[in-house]
């Protein structure tokens, strides 16, 4: 991805993303000011690329942009392995449903400075919110693209995938450079990755000390 699309991003220690993000009343959402928020989103998703068939983000919630709404963006075609190209609006998200059986994979953060993650979270879910008409849609998703919508409805709730993985395992925290991501995703060296980043660590990066 371009290095400049993280200079969209707020900080790890911005409050924003402590934040609950405010809900955008349905005769809202067809106001200025809503799609202004969307377009900027999809801007930067998208970046100055020519080619829009596929995003350079799979995922963004609105508090990462510093803009405490609760809008995300998801690509339905993401697989965690380089392939995207549905690139979603979704207002107000809601999980309604999650499945009990749970999968282990990589997660990173443009909010997380280089700190990427093991996370499990649940394979299934499903989904509630209102399309940028203001229509209500439900929606079911499994595995990656499920989880994208996870890691992006916490960030709207004020939760980052580093507290699920400090809970979970914090063995399985990691510090990951710009230059070894590739490497990090593509042949699944997350599973052993030899770098990890310390509870204390994340505290410091997150201005907790």
């Amino acid at each position: 991805m371009p290095h400049q699309i993280k200079d969209y991003f707020v900080k790890p220690s911005d409050p924003i993303l402590k934040n609950i993000a405010k809900p955008i009343p349905q005769e809202k959402i067809h106001l200025p000011k809503t799609k202004q928020i969307i377009k900027k989103m999809l801007s930067i998703a998208y970046g100055e690329q020519m080619d829009k068939s596929k995003p350079f983000l799979v995922g963004v919630a609105a508090p990462q942009l510093g803009i405490s709404e609760r809008i995300v963006l998801v690509d339905r075609l993401a697989d965690g392995k380089g392939k995207a190209g549905d690139l979603n609006v979704y207002i107000n998200p809601e999980i309604t449903w999650k499945s009990e059986e749970e999968w282990e994979w990589y997660e990173g953060c443009y909010s997380a400075d280089r700190v990427c993650g093991i996370v499990s979270r649940p394979i299934a879910i499903k989904i509630k919110a209102h399309d940028q008409n203001g229509n209500i849609i439900e929606e079911d998703f499994e595995y990656y693209t499920a989880r994208i919508f996870q890691h992006e409805i916490d960030h709207l709730n004020g939760h980052e995938f580093v507290e699920l993985v400090l809970t979970q395992n914090p063995n399985n925290l990691h510090w990951v450079e710009d230059k070894e991501f590739m490497n990090y995703r593509n042949n699944e060296a997350w599973r052993n990755w030899p770098k990890k980043c310390s509870r204390e660590k994340w505290e410091k990066i997150k201005g907790i000390k």
